[in-house]
């Protein structure tokens, strides 16, 4: 919807002509309609392990989102996977098909407050998914899509000390972080790269979450790190049905969606915080061989 106050004929019909102030309220009812559609959608995904699940799916593909426009995008189209303005599409010459629904998402606006300051509100933007386009969709990451690539490249880009020992406080893992020493301890000789992959995703989860929190608890934080790995998995096209992330934790059930979206905030934060350092040194290593094949 332009924000255009004169009307305009369409075939013999005229388009109401709204004055600013009604303009104002119309957009204001909007903006609430989606933070009501927002905090409904929390409350769904956390009481419903499948919801959940395709909700972690959705954020994994589009983890530079926010956690509120991902529940939002989840909400109306949870399959999407890369998103534009009909602006920015038609500026690409992708059309968009004909009788396609937009999708609403919430854009931040700098604005200069009375006493000077800067504040940042929210407006409605609508976009579209590459599948409502002429565009062509990036093929899907196939599962088990090079694991000991992705374990190089978490290893190498991580902001901890790694050590590779010969055995490990729990024997069943082959990967252990232990935030006393700030130190992700990988055992050696391990045959099988999914479970290490998987293994090294989810010990980095604990890693970043101890770096993002003033607390550091490992049982508190458990369901969060499982998430962060889970979604490391599904970005890059690596098995992650070994992740338990079905057994959502009461805390998480019963909070309010205040508290359900600071949750999935800082869970979308620290896995975006790994996957943006992995992706760079993934194209860094893409590149490096590119130059190697021409030489």
């Amino acid at each position: 919807m332009t924000e255009n106050f004169k009307p305009h004929k369409s075939g013999n019909q005229t388009e109401r002509k709204y004055s600013p102030e009604e303009w104002a309220e119309l957009k204001q009812a909007e903006k609430d309609d989606i933070y009501k559609r927002v905090d409904e959608t929390a409350l769904d995904v956390v009481s419903n392990p499948e919801h959940f699940e395709d909700y972690l799916n959705t954020q994994s593909r589009l983890d530079r989102y926010s956690a509120v426009n991902t529940l939002l995008i989840y909400a109306q189209k949870p399959e999407a996977s890369q998103l534009k303005s009909y602006a920015d599409w038609a500026q690409d010459n992708v059309r968009v098909k004909r009788g396609e629904k937009s999708i609403s998402m919430l854009e931040p606006t700098e604005y200069i407050k009375k006493d000077g300051s800067q504040g940042i509100a929210y407006n409605v933007k609508k976009v579209f998914d590459i599948s409502q386009t002429s565009g062509r969709r990036n093929p899907a990451p196939t599962a088990n899509r090079n694991p000991r690539e992705l374990v190089k490249a978490m290893v190498h880009t991580t902001e901890v000390d790694v050590q590779y020992v010969d055995s490990l406080p729990y024997e069943d893992r082959p990967s252990y972080y232990d935030n006393d020493k700030q130190t992700l301890f990988i055992k050696k000789g391990n045959k099988d790269t999914v479970a290490l992959c998987q293994s090294v995703a989810q010990e980095l989860g604990y890693a970043q979450l101890s770096m993002n929190s003033d607390v550091y608890s490992r049982r508190d934080l458990g369901f969060n790190a499982t998430c962060i790995g889970y979604m490391l998995c599904k970005k890059y096209g690596v098995d992650a049905q070994a992740f338990n992330i079905s057994d959502i934790p009461d805390n998480l059930r019963n909070a309010e969606p205040k508290e359900i979206k600071r949750e999935l905030s800082g869970i979308r934060q620290s896995m975006n915080e790994i996957a943006t350092r992995v992706t760079d040194e993934l194209y860094r290593r893409k590149q490096a061989r590119s130059q190697e094949m021409a030489r």
